[in-house]
């Protein structure tokens, strides 16, 4: 999106609402809209950063903030939504907000030394902070565990610009920090967690929050009265106790890349079944690696089961429309893992079948205004004229095609 101020047309607390309920997890997703830095090689479009200001308001607690910020919206009722320059969305309503002063100068992310400061002050001194070239760890987990998720975010992000980046729709480079939060076990995990998710929190290993723009995790491989893990080859014979420990943290990292390089658009409406089907193609781990994922585009084996599972006993005849139109199966615990599983395959089908299509989707909903919430049909009509209207005739291809895929 280009940067500037943006009027939504109502009050600020239906905004603030939706941005508390943005979660990538079970996955649960986040927020960014970063600014158009082209990746290396490609096409590089004109940066445009937008005005930075000083807003002075007061917090839900009663405290006074002073911050500097970009304004992203200003609502109907005159309260705004902030772009920090840590990355996070913050909201401050017309009775919260005193006052708003124009600086001179553009907004630009914090630097590394301020952004361990600020995150050591929030997180406390057990926590050690380190910068990779496009990621911040903010971690309690010990110093090779952090370093065998770093070098894993990092392998991520090159082999996801390499597959989506293309001179046509170049991907860019995100605007605001990539902060990974890895606290040293579950229980630290779930009583930070819980005070974002509820209890939500019980059910994931890990999520990427779109209001923050971090990713949250724990080290997987902390158990009761374990020792930690030493080496590499230490952290994957703990990681290998359920498939999904890798996959989680892959999971994660795709969504807080994609919502920063173009693929995703923070703000907009962005389908689940299109950001969570990218995630869980991404997922799949390979064990035999050192770092426990090496590439993309492999079956996902224990998703490719719970679909043909699905598709054999308790599929609809709607399924597939369901899926396209409306978020609500995601949001339903008895079908949940029916949903991913078949986000998963009707993803892994249109990227290996009708690729140059998959691509024109997701720029095509890249491209959605923020905070405009399109109807089940509108939904329906934006995915028929890229992939045609008789959605019949491809769920019988899908179905076709996935009858075929191995485990």
């Amino acid at each position: 999106m280009t940067w500037r101020d943006l009027t939504f047309s109502t009050s600020l607390l239906s905004v603030r609402s939706l941005l508390r309920s943005l979660f990538c997890g079970l996955c649960l997703c986040a927020v960014s809209s970063a600014g158009p830095v082209s990746a290396q090689g490609s096409a590089k479009p004109e940066k445009i950063a937008p005005p930075l200001f000083e807003f002075t308001f007061t917090d839900d607690q009663k405290q006074e903030q002073i911050i500097e910020a970009a304004q992203i919206l200003q609502a109907q009722d005159g309260g705004v939504v902030m772009l920090t320059r840590d990355g996070r969305l913050l909201t401050a309503t017309p009775e919260q907000l005193k006052s708003k002063r124009l600086l001179n100068r553009e907004f630009t992310p914090l630097d590394a030394g301020e952004l361990e400061k600020q995150l050591k002050a929030e997180f406390g001194e057990d926590f050690t902070v380190t910068q990779t070239k496009h990621f911040t760890i903010c971690s309690q987990a010990g110093n090779r565990y952090s370093q065998w998720c770093s070098y894993l975010f990092e392998r991520l992000y090159m082999v996801l610009h390499n597959y989506w980046d293309d001179k046509a729709s170049p991907l860019h480079d995100p605007e605001v920090p990539l902060i990974a939060v890895i606290f040293k076990d579950r229980a630290n995990f779930e009583q930070y967690a819980s005070q974002l998710l509820g209890e939500g929190a019980a059910a994931t290993h890990g999520f990427y929050s779109i209001q923050s723009n971090r990713m949250v995790l724990y080290d997987l491989t902390a158990g009761p009265n374990e020792r930690p893990a030493y080496t590499d080859a230490d952290i994957l014979f703990k990681l290998r106790k359920s498939p999904f420990n890798v996959a989680t943290i892959i999971h994660e990292c795709t969504h807080q890349i994609a919502f920063n390089v173009g693929l995703h658009t923070r703000f907009a409406d962005n389908p689940l079944w299109l950001t969570e089907g990218m995630a869980t193609y991404f997922e799949t781990p390979d064990l035999k690696s050192k770092t426990g994922w090496r590439t993309v585009g492999k079956p996902n084996p224990w998703r490719l089961r719970q679909f043909q599972d699905y598709a054999r006993s308790r599929r609809p005849a709607d399924s597939l429309q369901t899926l396209i139109s409306s978020d609500q199966r995601f949001q339903e615990a008895e079908a949940v893992l029916d949903t991913y599983a078949e986000a998963w395959a009707f993803s892994y089908f249109l990227i290996k079948t009708k690729r140059r299509q998959y691509e024109e989707y997701v720029h095509l909903i890249a491209a959605r205004k923020p905070l405009i919430w399109s109807t089940p049909e509108e939904r329906l009509k934006d995915f028929q004229s890229v992939f045609g209207a008789d959605l019949a005739q491809l769920d019988q291809q899908f179905l076709r095609y996935m009858r075929q895929i191995s485990r």
